[in-house]
């Protein structure tokens, strides 16, 4: 009986398997540090903000006052009188909470059942006091903590204008002048050489003498008050004047 026939062996192949080399590390390789706190509440405004606008032109005021209080519960008063990331959306998600309470006071809707709580308390208040309640309500948001009292010079213009226009909304002007009239007397004189634009000053003062005073019949006094006003330009002087 012939022997077997020997079947030659496979010879082992190594197959070189290919690993993801590793990641050098090096001083300069520290893993990014987590953004700050108020970074990630700026992230998260942003689309609720639009949301929020969107609400409120449909009318929507439930959803509306919804997503403000939402926002409120992240939005805090500044640390310092220095900008930070929440300065803009402090500003504008203020002048949209005013202006729904305003607009709910003055035109309520028909189904006054759905209106949340806060607004519908709002409707006992007179005039005099809501202006008063929104006023300090805002000047306690923008008061920065390392000021001893809020202050209502830290109110950023465009929140002043809203609440000044609100007062003749309301019927209660006096409130709009108040609140302007104790602004200019906190607020710190621009240099001669500095835009007065920039801050703000035209655009409260053009709302000052061309709406609150004259709702007031204190025409005389608008032009009294140009005489001895020395900050704005010229040509707006003159263009208030000519008003």
């Amino acid at each position: 009986m012939s022997p077997s026939p020997t079947i030659p062996s496979t010879p082992f192949i190594k197959v070189a398997t290919t690993a993801p080399p590793p990641q050098a590390t090096t001083a300069n390789s520290t893993p990014s540090p987590p953004a700050p706190p108020q970074q990630n509440t700026a992230a998260t405004l942003r689309p609720l903000y639009t949301r929020a606008v969107r609400a409120f032109l449909h009318r929507d005021i439930v959803l509306t006052h919804s997503l403000l209080t939402s926002a409120f519960a992240l939005i805090t008063p500044p640390l310092t009188a220095a900008p930070d990331s929440l300065t803009d959306h402090r500003r504008k998600w203020d002048v949209l909470r005013i202006t729904l309470d305003v607009t709910v006071y003055t035109a309520p809707p028909a189904d006054t059942a759905n209106i949340p709580a806060a607004l519908r308390s709002n409707a006992l208040l007179s005039a005099a006091a809501l202006l008063a309640a929104l006023h300090a309500r805002s000047v306690r948001l923008f008061a920065p903590a390392d000021v001893p009292a809020p202050n209502p010079a830290f109110l950023p213009p465009q929140v002043l204008v809203t609440l000044a226009l609100s007062s003749a909304k309301v019927g209660f002007p006096a409130a709009g002048r108040g609140i302007i009239e104790e602004w200019l007397a906190c607020r710190a004189p621009a240099p001669v050489t500095a835009a007065t634009s920039e801050d703000g000053y035209e655009k409260v003062l053009e709302v000052y003498i061309l709406s609150i005073l004259p709702a007031l019949g204190e025409w005389t006094y608008a032009r009294q008050f140009l005489g001895y006003e020395n900050e704005l330009p010229v040509r707006s002087r003159e263009v208030c004047i000519s008003e």
